[in-house]
């Protein structure tokens, strides 16, 4: 009966150990994951559904087959490694690599192999689980590339800010351009650039700046017409962006005067893009050139775009700005000229008249006689009316054109009004001049002389003030002229609508690219800063 029982146990247990194999390779089979196991020298044993839906093989055509079957050729040697470690007992988890499916397309795997031991706890064969992450790597790229991508953006956008700020405050035409063809070059990361505007003709491009050009391309390039082989001259004909990537290999450049002249400043590609105003109309061109063949992305062009469409907008605007100057210029020229002209009126014929008057008047107080004591004193009066009278037209007729300013210089007849104002209206009126170039341009000296003018004339008037100061300086390419008053101060906004004369400063100041400044406090008084910077005759 014992004999019996261990008999039955025995029967029992075996059918159990079947029962959980059984159950076992049913969770293996049911799994979502490819287990594969394989013999300690990398011949596949065992193969599931999984693997077979992820890898393509079935599980008669895999199993006996060598692993290789699923990695790539190259990566063989790390099999290899993978099997030294499998012999020593090691456990590999979560290991990325690239397998390769039946119809040759490679996936991204994460693997975990355990080693599998007999009895007696020797290493004979392996498990793994493969679990496809093509997916997920594929996300993971797509959100580096993403971050990639956005930092890029805010990098540009920094840069943009940057260069937008630096164009913005630039205050002539020269360092506009200079700070455009810099942006260039820095936006595209290229090696050299150029800036073309319009003729006059609209069919022909001059050279206002470049950077990193030989010189005798500069010159070849100084004029450029529609009919010519750059890409300045296409992008002109055709009135979009023309991009060669490589000089060398095209064609229209072939055998041409500007592949030679790209060849002479070591130009390999180059891209011409038109300027526009906002209205639509073309103004110019700007380039930019690379030492090595190069294509620029289309993010590189969305960029640089906006760097072309804020200079457009700039340089318009300049041009604009220089146009007016140059009508306010003649209209202050035309002012200056209708001021001498009335000056040497009242100077060469009513002062002259006035003078005559006067010395007849004096022959005639000589023939009254001394009984006519009312009379004779009555013409004395009317002779010292006319000589005040003389005296006051000849203090217009300076004011209107003061010929001390052409023949003494700015310090000098500056100096003079102010002891001319010291004396006429009873207050103090200090001047100090230094360092002041003496060849000034007649428009810069004759616009300083002016805007000295109208300011003691508005202190005068509303300031209440007891006493001026004035203050002529020069610097190497600039002249500065202060005028500070203590009288009641002024609000600098409220005055800009009023006839203080503001208006007029700005204007003349404008023409020759000069600045005004004006501080004031309630009853701490006004300062009046220019600065102007030196201009040729």
């Amino acid at each position: 009966m014992d004999d019996r029982h261990t008999q039955c146990s025995v029967d029992v247990t075996d059918r159990e150990l079947k029962d959980v194999q059984s159950w076992f390779a049913g969770i293996v089979d049911s799994s979502n994951d490819a287990i594969i196991s394989k013999s300690i020298d990398g011949v596949i044993s065992t193969w599931n559904a999984a693997a077979q839906r992820l890898l393509g093989y079935s599980a008669e055509e895999a199993v006996g087959q060598p692993i290789t079957i699923i990695i790539p050729p190259e990566l063989h040697d790390e099999e290899k490694h993978t099997l030294k470690r499998l012999r020593a007992g090691a456990r590999i988890e979560h290991y990325e690599t690239c397998r390769i499916t039946r119809d040759g397309q490679r996936l991204d795997v994460s693997l975990t192999i355990s080693p599998i031991r007999n009895a007696n706890g020797i290493v004979i064969g392996a498990s793994k689980i493969l679990r496809d992450v093509t997916e997920s790597k594929r996300i993971e790229k797509a959100l580096r590339e993403s971050e990639q991508r956005l930092a890029t953006e805010i990098a540009a956008a920094r840069m943009l800010q940057a260069i937008s700020t630096r164009l913005i405050s630039e205050s002539t035409q020269e360092s506009l351009f200079a700070q455009i063809l810099d942006a260039a070059i820095e936006l595209m990361a290229a090696d050299a650039a150029s800036i073309h505007m319009l003729g006059s003709d609209r069919k022909s491009l001059t050279l206002l700046g470049c950077r990193n050009f030989h010189p005798d391309s500069a010159v070849f390039w100084r004029s450029v017409t529609a009919d010519a082989s750059s890409t300045c001259a296409r992008a002109l004909r055709d009135g979009e962006r023309v991009l060669v990537s490589d000089v060398e290999r095209c064609d229209v450049l072939a055998g041409t005067q500007d592949l030679k002249e790209y060849r002479r400043c070591d130009i390999r590609a180059v891209q011409s893009t038109p300027l526009r105003s906002r209205t639509g109309q073309p103004l110019g061109m700007i380039s930019t050139h690379w030492r090595t063949p190069h294509a620029p992305t289309e993010n590189d062009f969305r960029l640089f775009d906006v760097l072309v469409r804020q200079a457009a907008d700039l340089i318009d605007r300049a041009q604009a700005d220089a146009a007016l100057s140059t009508v306010s210029q003649r209209l202050i020229e035309a002012q200056e000229n209708e001021r001498a002209h009335i000056a040497r009126e009242l100077h060469d014929d009513v002062n002259q008249r006035l003078a005559l008057l006067s010395a007849r008047l004096g022959r005639l107080v000589h023939t009254i006689p001394e009984s006519a004591a009312h009379e004779r004193q009555q013409l004395e009066q009317a002779r010292e009316d006319v000589g005040e009278l003389l005296r006051e037209l000849q203090t217009l007729s300076h004011r209107l054109h003061p010929p001390r300013l052409e023949y003494l210089g700015l310090v000098e007849a500056s100096a003079a009004m102010c002891r001319e104002i010291s004396r006429q209206h009873d207050l103090e009126v200090s001047f100090h001049g230094e360092t002041v170039p003496p060849h000034l341009s007649k428009r810069v000296a004759l616009c300083l002389y002016r805007v000295l003018q109208e300011a003691l004339q508005n202190a005068i008037k509303h300031s209440g003030t007891a006493r001026i100061d004035v203050m002529v300086r020069g610097g190497s390419d600039h002249v500065e002229l202060t005028i500070e008053d203590f009288g009641v101060g002024l609000d600098v906004k409220a005055a800009e609508g009023t006839g203080l004369g503001l208006a007029s400063m700005k204007e003349r100041l404008k023409a020759v690219k000069g600045q005004l400044h004006i501080r004031s406090q309630p009853r701490r008084g006004t300062s009046i800063e220019v600065r102007v910077p030196v201009l040729h005759r």
